[in-house]
């Protein structure tokens, strides 16, 4: 059984019927969306007409799963039982499974923050993007705050780790700026970036880091780092005790675990799933995690999601003697390609924030058009639009 069907789940879903047919194993998904939103595309709402940027990046799932001989139950997680192997979902009796791959990702957690809630504006789901959207062309002028939430998770993370990712929210208000300069407007509006990292790109490692500082002090948007928030009103930001007065707002929510795993026995006590680098749950064999819901301070990206579910789906086939040999165990590291204006990216390469040496990143125009390929691509195998321009 999979719980959860974005990028984690999607990409389990993917490796689990490359090594066992229907015949051999059946595979129920569990979501409480009948369509996947591909994230990383939703901050050209912010360039483009949201309706169309939605539609380029919406794959409805139903008929992917039907391909694959998929049973796909549209519900809502509420609970799992370790010991009888069961989940519980909103609506469905329980149900048991031999195998539980959680990729459920973190959950947004707006309330943690006085004053804050989804109607702030926000751009990692669909609906938020287009409204997000809508409202920052209806007045473009005045101070637009772009802010990233904190990562609610155990402090014995280690090494330590304040936000989950920034790169939609750096693009977000970049793309922003690109808007404002492509319309001769720039001058009558403010962007601010906040986080509550030490740094912009704390995990993207040293040379991302550099170029994103050069990056936004040429274009003339503020930073302010190691943002504690303190609430929101409807023109204020109170962060570090200061009063910040603002037009317009884009948030990354804060982002927790999961509670319907709090006192199951299978969570960290923060949410989060514990796992070996395998994946595989140090004190429940037959559970693995993937994604962002993993108790790691380990990159919460779709890249990284992708690499664990092949490691996951991989190291349980070699327990089944369905391989010889089991995968490599899962290694950090951070990869990042952020979309600068239309044409250019930066493409990132690191994993110097976990103790590594590699770090590489360039500014260049093939890595804006390897990672246009990449949405189009992944779209398109999930058979979900016909063949775009």
């Amino acid at each position: 059984m999979v719980l959860g069907a974005r990028f984690g789940g999607s990409a389990t879903i993917v490796w689990l019927r490359r090594y066992f047919s229907p015949q051999e194993l059946a595979i129920t998904v569990v979501d409480q969306w009948h369509t996947m939103v591909y994230r990383p595309g939703l901050v050209k709402a912010l360039l483009a007409p949201p309706d169309q940027v939605l539609k380029r990046a919406t794959v409805p799932l139903i008929p992917y799963w039907q391909r694959r001989h998929i049973q796909f139950l549209h519900d809502t997680v509420v609970g799992l039982d370790p010991e009888r192997q069961e989940v519980y979902t909103a609506t469905h009796p329980p149900l048991p499974y031999d195998v539980l791959f959680i990729a459920t990702g973190s959950t947004p957690r707006w309330d943690t923050v006085p004053g804050l809630d989804l109607y702030r504006q926000g751009i990692c789901e669909g609906y938020l993007a287009r409204h997000t959207a809508a409202l920052s062309r209806r007045n473009p002028a005045g101070r637009f705050v772009f802010a990233a939430g904190p990562l609610l998770a155990s402090p014995a993370w280690r090494p330590a780790i304040q936000v989950g990712c920034e790169c939609p929210l750096i693009e977000a208000a970049l793309f922003w700026d690109a808007y404002l300069r492509r319309h001769q407007i720039r001058d009558r509006a403010e962007i601010w970036l906040i986080t509550p990292a030490p740094a912009l790109a704390q995990d993207a490692g040293p040379q991302a880091q550099q170029l994103v500082h050069q990056l936004l002090r040429r274009r003339g948007i503020h930073v302010v780092t190691q943002a504690v928030y303190q609430g929101v009103s409807d023109r204020t930001l109170t962060v570090n005790r200061d009063t910040l007065r603002y037009d317009h707002m884009v948030w990354i929510p804060p982002q927790g675990g999961a509670r319907w795993l709090l006192g199951t026995g299978v969570d960290d006590g923060y949410g989060w799933v514990p796992t070996d680098p395998y994946l595989a749950h140090p004190r429940w064999p037959h559970i693995y995690a993937v994604g962002d819901i993993v108790s790691h301070s380990w990159p919460k990206m779709g890249h990284a999601a992708m690499r664990q579910a092949r490691i996951a789906v991989g190291h349980w086939a070699w327990r089944q003697h369905k391989i010889i040999a089991p995968p490599s165990p899962f290694e950090p590291e951070v990869f990042w390609i952020m979309d600068i204006e239309p044409g250019c990216s930066l493409f990132s390469l690191s994993n110097v924030f976990y103790g590594g040496r590699r770090d590489f990143a360039r500014i260049s125009h093939m890595a804006y058009a390897a990672k246009d390929l990449f949405q189009w691509a992944y779209v398109r195998t999930r058979g979900a639009l016909p063949v775009m321009p």
